[in-house]
């Protein structure tokens, strides 16, 4: 948990803003452990099956689309491969997250707020689904600059081959390592290309859980952070960023590795004696799905 929190620039989960060439010595200096005990976890998470790849993002601003999530319910839970096979045909598509049980959330972008609706409808009429939640949109970054001719073939490179060594990267490209590694930082940097990790929760004898908690506005969000840490030590926080879902101020995300699935009603429990919590959801993560088709097509059809 310690590794995957470096490994975020804001050093909280996001929907973006982690760099899987973050050097394995670096995270090591700021931990306090050696090198080869870091690089030795971040292999296991392959080995292990936790880590299937990294998904690269173009910002959607740069293709002038804009973000949304919206959770669905299905009638029979055990039909969910056969929903994200539907999903996946929808332009706009871009990925999912699986929880144990009836409901799943599906991530779109779109070219603008009038789509939002209309993707949501024929998500409605999906066979097998029963319930359609509110579409929660994200916030909006407006890139720094637009995308280059050579930014887009690193783009679509990245995306093919998002964990190789930068000097692999440029032999694909055909520059410099030295032009990769400047365009590759700014790439980063200025929030141009997210890498998404697609992670498989079911490669953990711990449960996963999404805890979606309301604070009452009195309530300082790190205090209520603080003591579910202290309860639960192997917790992120979901940190609102510019962009990402559009959280309101009085209700936060958690995502803890609970000890076991016997105290999963003991987690609930504390969250919800904790002075300030308002109501709390309980989500166990199964897998975090991929579509990639969308944002081929937007790469390939711009010139």
């Amino acid at each position: 948990m310690d590794i995957l929190r470096e490994m975020y620039h804001a050093r909280a989960v996001t929907i973006a803003g982690i760099d899987p060439r973050l050097n394995a010595s670096q995270v090591a200096r700021r931990l306090g452990v050696s090198r080869a005990r870091v690089g030795a976890r971040l292999r296991e998470w392959t080995r292990y099956g936790l880590l299937q790849r990294f998904d690269v993002w173009p910002n959607p601003s740069l293709f002038g689309r804009v973000g949304f999530s919206v959770d669905v319910r299905l009638a029979d839970r055990f039909q969910k491969e056969a929903l994200f096979e539907r999903v996946r045909l929808i332009d706009g598509a871009v990925g999912a997250i699986d929880f144990v049980g009836d409901w799943v959330s599906v991530q779109f972008v779109v070219p603008n707020s009038a789509d939002v609706g209309r993707t949501v409808a024929l998500v409605r009429g999906l066979a097998g689904v029963v319930e359609v939640g509110v579409p929660l949109d994200w916030g909006v970054v407006e890139p720094a600059r637009e995308l280059t001719s050579l930014d887009l073939r690193i783009v679509r490179v990245l995306r093919q081959y998002p964990t190789e060594p930068l000097s692999a990267i440029a032999r694909h490209v055909g520059v410099s390592t030295r032009t990769i590694t400047t365009r590759y930082s700014r790439l980063v940097e200025d929030l141009a290309v997210w890498f998404v990790p697609v992670l498989d929760f079911r490669a953990l004898t711990e449960p996963v859980v999404s805890l979606n908690v309301q604070l009452a506005p009195s309530v300082e969000r790190e205090t209520v952070a603080r003591a579910i840490r202290q309860a639960f030590p192997k917790t992120l926080e979901f940190r609102r960023v510019p962009f990402g879902p559009a959280l309101p101020a009085t209700f936060a995300v958690f995502f803890v590795l609970c000890p076991s699935a016997a105290r999963l009603e003991e987690l609930e429990g504390f969250v919800r004696h904790l002075t300030g919590v308002g109501d709390v959801e309980m989500l166990v993560m199964k897998r975090i799905v991929s579509f990639p088709e969308t944002f081929d097509r937007l790469v390939a059809a711009t010139p």
